[in-house]
């Protein structure tokens, strides 16, 4: 018997949760596997504990469990999940984030599945983009964007919002997520990192997740503002995991990648009247920015507002 714990972090969003879980607890999980469904929630949110107190389990093989995270930050949350996980001896400590849901029934089998084939200890796929009503779709096709990956590939940098992790993973990085990026965003993308130098494999699988993008976050405000700060999140996990001056060789390499083809989305977007490709040379542009205000230490607080319901 393998256990998994699908780790759900939230923080005042109880109707996007609800449905989260609705489609958690439909999956179909093969008879050798255990699933312990773990909802932190960063708020201590009466709504929120509502929501999870109403579902009901009706498979043997799914166990749901509530509990708080009462440090703010998400890094804290995090590793709120990573602490329940070896707390239950889990094998597996899969990702998911509370604004997303599933289609099929088999996520969580994909995931268990391609990590045996691959003989892999980090497995991720992608996320769908879907507008919440009004959005309009220049935001929704730019968040993610077409997926450039391709089934057993191997990838260098993972996410939190579609993930599955082995329990030698958690073992060898435990605390997984630095506090110093509790509320600025970035704490997965350094843990990638951390996994990396460490010698851990991430293989792409086709198990995708869908993702409500919220209206208010359809601004060209927003996207600079989300430019800035995985820009600043880039050079600050690089210097925390490297040498000064190897990270400094790495982000001014970067950071001009980030300025070609910011001018490249620019051009195309002039040339088209494409609004994407328009806003897409901005945030590439502020990226860059943030990638140099990073050896500054420049911070932006990602997490402070709350989008979505």
């Amino acid at each position: 018997m393998r256990h998994v714990v699908v780790g759900v972090i939230t923080c005042r969003r109880p109707e996007w949760l609800s449905r989260l879980l609705d489609s958690l607890l439909k999956q179909e999980v093969r008879e050798e596997i255990k699933v312990t469904i773990a909802v932190v929630d960063n708020a201590n949110d009466d709504k929120t504990r509502k929501v999870v107190e109403s579902k009901k389990v009706s498979s043997t093989s799914i166990n749901l469990l509530y509990d708080i995270e009462p440090k703010p930050g998400i890094v804290f949350a995090r590793n709120k999940c990573v602490s329940l996980c070896q707390s239950l001896n889990a094998d597996f400590l899969a990702f998911i984030d509370d604004d997303e849901w599933l289609e099929q029934d088999n996520w969580i089998n994909t995931l268990l599945e391609a990590s045996e084939r691959y003989n892999c200890d980090i497995v991720t796929s992608r996320v769908v983009s879907v507008g919440e009503s009004g959005t309009p779709d220049w935001a929704v096709n730019l968040i993610y964007g077409k997926n450039p990956y391709e089934e057993g590939e191997q990838l260098p940098v993972f996410y939190t919002n579609n993930l599955l992790l082995s329990k030698s993973v958690i073992a060898a990085t435990v605390p997984c997520f630095d506090k110093r990026f509790a509320m600025t965003g970035a704490s997965d993308y350094h843990f990638a990192l951390r996994c990396n130098h460490l010698g851990f494999r991430c293989v792409y699988t086709e198990a995708p997740v869908h993702e409500e993008f919220p209206k208010s976050r359809a601004t060209i405000k927003w996207f600079c503002r989300r430019g800035f700060r995985s820009g600043i999140g880039y050079t600050r996990s690089h210097l925390f995991e490297e040498t000064y001056v190897k990270a400094l060789v790495r982000v001014t390499f970067m950071t001009m990648v980030r300025l070609g083809r910011s001018l490249l989305s620019f051009a195309q977007g002039i040339v088209t009247l494409n609004k994407t490709k328009l806003v897409d040379g901005l945030f590439r542009l502020c990226s860059a920015a943030g990638s140099v205000a990073g050896f500054f230490g420049i911070k932006h607080e990602e997490y402070k507002v709350i989008h979505g319901k």
